[in-house]
């Protein structure tokens, strides 16, 4: 160890630096730049070691956020998915001129969807039906609070009819609505601020979206 010592700093010097466990330990008659070397010895952590930490960092925020975020986003993806359901409804009966019937499966979270040929407000065999599911983590569920009625259930409104056990409402020829209506829906994680609202009006049938922040509604801009 001396002989190793000796090429970095000279042979004349090495007896004057011994190499412990603890370090280098330098006299004090020994030249300033070795003394300077020993000095430089005491460093913090080397740039190798800060590398690692904040990897570390990286791969542990990597894994926490998916466990934070992706609630959220399944119940924006189910809010997008039930408002582009119901213009589809809306401009079927616009296109077909034929009243469509929506029907909310609560418990099977899915949507159906009726064009009403014959006009009697009800299904028949032989009308066209499609039904759409909701997103997957994402379900009808109550609300803490209405955000334009009194809430109550996940399917609210002045004129919601019952069609085969669903809440219903019928999208007219000129893209009004039978009924005002507002609808919610939640993903499975247990916070209320994974609350989605649709907001439906009955004169033109536009859809509000809204989302809970904890203690009130406000306008979804996503």
């Amino acid at each position: 160890m001396v002989d190793a010592t000796a090429r970095y700093i000279g042979r004349g010097e090495a007896n004057k630096v011994t190499i412990t466990a603890r370090g280098v330990m330098v006299r004090g008659d020994a030249p300033s730049y070795v003394r300077v070397m020993r000095r430089s010895s005491r460093a913090g952590f080397t740039l190798i070691e800060m590398m690692i930490v904040v990897s570390l960092m990286a791969i542990v925020g990597a894994m926490a956020l998916p466990r934070l975020r992706i609630s959220a986003f399944q119940a924006d993806a189910g809010m997008r998915s039930l408002e582009a359901t119901l213009q589809q409804a809306q401009r079927g009966a616009i296109v077909h001129q034929t009243d469509v019937m929506v029907s909310f499966d609560t418990a099977g979270k899915r949507v159906r969807v009726v064009f009403d040929a014959n006009g009697n407000r009800s299904y028949d065999v032989g009308e066209e039906i499609h039904w759409h599911p909701l997103e997957d983590g994402v379900r009808f569920a109550t609300p803490p609070a209405g955000v334009q009625t009194a809430g109550g259930a996940s399917v609210v409104g002045n004129a919601v009819v019952v069609r085969d056990n669903y809440p219903t409402v019928f999208y007219h020829r000129d893209g009004a609505l039978s009924s005002e209506v507002e609808l919610f829906i939640r993903s499975a994680r247990p916070d209320v601020r994974d609350f989605r609202a649709l907001h439906v009006r009955q004169s033109t049938g536009r859809v509000q979206i809204y989302q809970y922040t904890g203690s009130a509604w406000q306008a979804a801009g996503l």
